[in-house]
């Protein structure tokens, strides 16, 4: 029996070294590994072949300028978007990352991504990231408020936010927020269902309420501003808090206390009208199980807080920096007066070695 001439497509099948393995997969496969790419290049792949021509329309995905993508201006940018957004089918997203045009006019560079955002909690997402590149302005969401029951991680750089956005009681399943870089100017920050919040290298321009009863782990690093004030976190397991030179919270004339008197000290005057009758910090941790508290001496957060005799009765790993040394120790003592099963207890002192007990 003669042989069946090759075709053209088996010709090419044989170039590419057989079948394509991955053209066999389902749809469902191939729409999964298309959610790992940025949103540009998961569209390109249109021109594959006639099945991969509308695959990209339901990735549960979508990456807006991510992974070190290039575009001529924020007008470009702006215009892949919103016609993604538009062709695309209005299917479940499980992760959407949001990054704004890298310099340029910030208003061009933002004029859209509230809709974007917008967009996303309307496709049920779960993961949202809104990652802000422009060194000039933040990004304002203050008046936008979130009410989704699907999200459950809010990721943030380089936004201002105060008004109700900070407000997540109509987020009931979000478990991780991580903000870096933010101005926050709200008076609260609130989640029943919180699980993990990071806060790094913030503004906060007001003493704000953190409110948040579920959380595991709190790290709260370098901020400027004034030290948040924290309710009850009776499921606190891990807590982390820097505190860096440009914190408001300490006394122009060198008083440990915060009480030194004087009208002229807006760190002790700022305390006196707005924080003085709660305990700010040690009662919303007195339920970790591990601490570590790192500020410059000066800084008189924590010490303020010794009045109220707050008990550490689950702590049992503790670090504290030179801060605990000033006042004649008052912080070492207080931590070791208050703190019955401690069992781990680092101390670290700048200019000097570790000493680990």
């Amino acid at each position: 029996m003669a042989e069946r001439p090759q075709d053209d497509g088996d010709k090419k099948a044989d170039l590419a070294g057989g079948e394509d393995h991955i053209g066999a997969l389902p749809d469902v496969l191939l729409q999964q590994v298309l959610s790992l790419l940025p949103s540009r290049q998961a569209v390109r792949t249109c021109v594959l072949a006639t099945r991969w021509r509308t695959l990209w329309k339901s990735v549960p995905s979508v990456r807006i300028n991510s992974a070190g993508e290039l575009y001529r201006n924020p007008q470009a940018l702006s215009k892949f978007a919103n016609h993604l957004l538009l062709l695309r089918d209005r299917t479940p997203l499980h992760e959407c990352e949001i990054n704004s045009y890298y310099g340029g006019d910030s208003d061009e560079a933002f004029q859209y991504i509230e809709l974007w955002l917008r967009y996303a909690v309307s496709c049920q997402v779960r993961v949202l990231r809104v990652l802000v590149k422009n060194e000039l302005k933040d990004l304002c969401l203050s008046n936008v408020s979130l009410h989704t029951q699907h999200l459950t991680s809010l990721e943030l750089c380089s936004i201002e936010a105060g008004g109700h956005f900070l407000d997540f009681s109509s987020c009931p399943a979000l478990k991780v927020l991580k903000m870096e870089h933010c101005k926050l100017s709200a008076l609260r920050i609130s989640s029943k269902s919180l699980s993990h919040l990071i806060i790094n290298y913030g503004n906060l321009g007001c003493r704000a309420r953190i409110s948040a009863p579920s959380l595991i782990t709190l790290e709260l690093d370098e901020f400027t501003g004034y030290t948040p004030l924290l309710e009850p976190m009776p499921s606190l397991i891990r807590a982390f808090l820097r505190f860096g030179e440009n914190c408001y919270d300490h006394c122009d004339n060198s008083n440990y206390f915060g009480d030194c008197g004087s009208r002229l000290c807006l760190g002790c005057s700022f305390i006196k009208y707005y924080g003085n009758g709660d305990c700010l910090l040690l009662e919303g941790l007195s339920g970790t199980e591990n601490l570590e508290l790192i500020s410059q001496p000066e800084l008189f957060i924590g010490r303020m807080d010794f009045k109220w005799c707050v008990m550490f009765s689950q702590l049992k790993s503790l670090l504290l920096s030179e801060w605990c040394m000033a006042a004649d120790f008052s912080g070492l003592i207080y931590f070791l007066e208050h703190s019955p099963i401690l069992e781990r207890l680092t101390l670290q002192l700048k200019y000097y070695e570790v000493y680990d007990f």
